[in-house]
């Protein structure tokens, strides 16, 4: 087995000449985890500070919130959701595995509103369900199965979900809204759809994300990742700021 370190996440290595993760002793012991650099880079876009309490919607199997928590360097709280037991046991195990400090792991439906958290949130972290065109390389079945009218769908979903979330956001808090599609309806359209209706705007990506990792819409706030281009995933991220 041989070990290749992450051109742009130091963090981060790809394995090569290794068939079950299991029999890796890191892996077992809870030293490393499995993450794709995209959703890497999303949380490190979320640029978090040791006291933050950062709210994570749609989290299983829990990988961001576990990267956050070692940003959070043992301060801080980190609830992290998903819509059933079963994925929420999955952040569990991680937790557990990992031994996460400061990560609270919750059954709830991202669509249906917390009142208590209202404006509770330093960042929410909404990387949500999609099209999955951003992986389709290593999910050929995708393009047999999504159809136009998922797509649509699915746009509306993510809007839903980003209207019940964006309350939990403080006033100069942050929101991180990620894709692992290409697909403009489900991301640039959503970002112009949510600065129009909420009062959020996009803050500039640079300084968040690793140098050499370059876009001209990073200063408008988002990035379009597209597969291979960084050696990742097809995928999306947006920076909101609250007013």
């Amino acid at each position: 087995m041989t070990a290749v370190q992450d051109t742009f996440v130091q963090e981060a290595f790809s394995l090569k000449g290794l068939n079950y993760l299991g029999a890796l002793p890191e892996f077992r012991e809870g030293l490393c985890t499995v993450q794709d650099v995209s959703s890497m880079l999303a949380a490190k876009a979320a640029g978090v500070k040791p006291t933050d309490r950062v709210i994570d919607v749609c989290a299983a199997p829990g990988g961001k919130s576990i990267q956050i928590s070692e940003l959070l360097n043992g301060g801080g709280l980190i609830i992290s959701r998903d819509l059933t037991e079963s994925k929420v046991a999955l952040i569990e195990e991680n937790i557990q595995r990992l031994d996460a400090e400061h990560i609270q792991a919750e059954c709830q439906d991202a669509l249906v509103s917390v009142p208590e958290d209202k404006e509770t949130a330093d960042v929410v972290i909404a990387d949500l369900p999609c099209s999955g065109l951003g992986v389709i390389g290593r999910k050929a079945d995708i393009k047999y199965r999504v159809s136009r009218e998922d797509i649509e769908t699915l746009a509306k979903l993510q809007r839903d979900i980003l209207t019940v979330v964006s309350d939990y956001v403080k006033p100069g808090g942050c929101l991180i809204y990620s894709t692992c599609t290409v697909n403009p309806e489900e991301n640039e359209e959503n970002v112009r759809w949510f600065q129009e209706h909420f009062p959020f705007e996009t803050e500039s990506l640079r300084g968040f994300l690793p140098k050499g990792i370059s876009s001209d819409t990073m200063e408008r706030g988002y990035i379009q990742l597209m597969p291979g281009e960084y050696g990742t995933d097809g995928f999306f991220i947006a920076r909101f700021r609250r007013r």
